[in-house]
């Protein structure tokens, strides 16, 4: 290999390897505060939607209560849904 040739690779390697010490760029960290904030609207809204129909039918939005609501969910419902947040939506009528 001739003199240049090893110059090239060795240039490069050090372009390569300067690349790895830097930090990866977050674009998607924007996406991910407004994914677990769309997530987490949705946990209030559905748990505030459950205590007004525990209302509705007369019974009292209690933990208990609460909770038979949440388990009568479908799988598919709970999944894109904060368990705490959720429930806090159901029994509290002060939740933001």
């Amino acid at each position: 290999m001739s003199i240049r040739g090893k110059a090239a690779v060795a240039a490069g390697v050090i372009l390569l390897l300067s690349g790895c010490g830097s930090a990866p760029a977050s674009p998607a960290s924007d996406q991910v505060k407004a994914s677990a904030q769309a997530r987490e609207t949705a946990s209030v809204e559905s748990g505030r939607y459950a205590r007004e129909n525990l209302r509705f039918i007369g019974k009292s939005p209690d933990d208990d209560s609460c909770l038979d609501a949440w388990n009568n969910l479908l799988p598919s419902e709970q999944k894109g849904l904060l368990y705490g947040t959720w429930m806090h939506a159901c029994v509290d009528p002060a939740t933001p």
